[in-house]
């Protein structure tokens, strides 16, 4: 599975070129400006502007939007970090409250699978610490130790327990007691052939037809209206 949802990466062509090897960590950022703006609508401003980019920006939505490949230097954290961190902007802003962060489940979500993809890749460990504990996630503030930015995004309440949950979650889903799937993998299994989101290989014993399919060329075959088979 792809760790975003829409590829602009070809459209951004300042910054350069760098060596995979560089890479340390993960930084996350908050874009600071109305959070409904959405993931197309920042890196269009970001494009006619010139004025920054990232190489993931999530929105609301749960959006995801590549701007860049990891292996190009982006213009987001002023100082040592775009050379050595991949960088991850929420539409977001420091100043939310623990609670506002908590709110928007959807994006945490969206984001840690970007993150987690990052940390897989990489063999990063899955853990917030500072610009001197890397590898890991940092922040855009904690990048401030290396000078050439005064920015403090994410916020001091920004979520990390709970978002670190999330990374560790999506690396290695978690089997319910008993050995068994959660409640989410189980539905996709049973309809699906698949614990896994986004994977539909079809049941060998239905043709490898889904469950769904299956169903639908029964339907067909009763001449039950509504059915198409497939």
């Amino acid at each position: 599975m792809t760790y975003y949802d829409v590829d602009w990466s070809s459209r951004f062509d300042f910054g350069g070129p760098r060596s995979l090897g560089m890479l340390r960590g993960v930084c996350l950022h908050t874009s600071e400006g109305n959070p409904n703006i959405g993931a197309e609508g920042l890196a269009n401003y970001q494009l006619t502007s010139r004025t920054g980019s990232y190489h993931v920006i999530v929105d609301l939505s749960g959006k995801r939007l590549r701007e860049n490949t990891d292996d190009w230097v982006t213009w987001s954290s002023g100082n040592k970090g775009n050379d050595i961190l991949v960088h991850l902007c929420f539409t977001a802003r420091a100043d939310w409250s623990r609670e506002q962060w908590l709110a928007q489940d959807r994006m945490l979500r969206a984001a840690a699978t970007v993150v987690a993809h990052w940390c897989s890749t990489y063999r990063w460990p899955a853990r917030s610490v500072n610009v001197a504990g890397l590898p890991g996630i940092t922040t855009h503030d904690a990048t401030r130790a290396w000078g050439g930015t005064d920015h403090t995004d994410p916020g001091p309440n920004f979520p990390h327990d709970v978002f670190e949950r999330m990374v560790a979650d999506a690396m290695n889903p978690t089997p319910t007691p008993g050995g068994g799937m959660n409640h989410d993998q189980d539905i996709r299994a049973q309809l699906t052939g698949s614990p896994n989101l986004g994977e539909y290989p079809g049941w060998p014993q239905l043709g490898g037809r889904t469950v769904v399919d299956a169903l639908a060329a029964i339907g067909h075959k009763l001449g039950i209206d509504g059915f198409e088979a497939k």
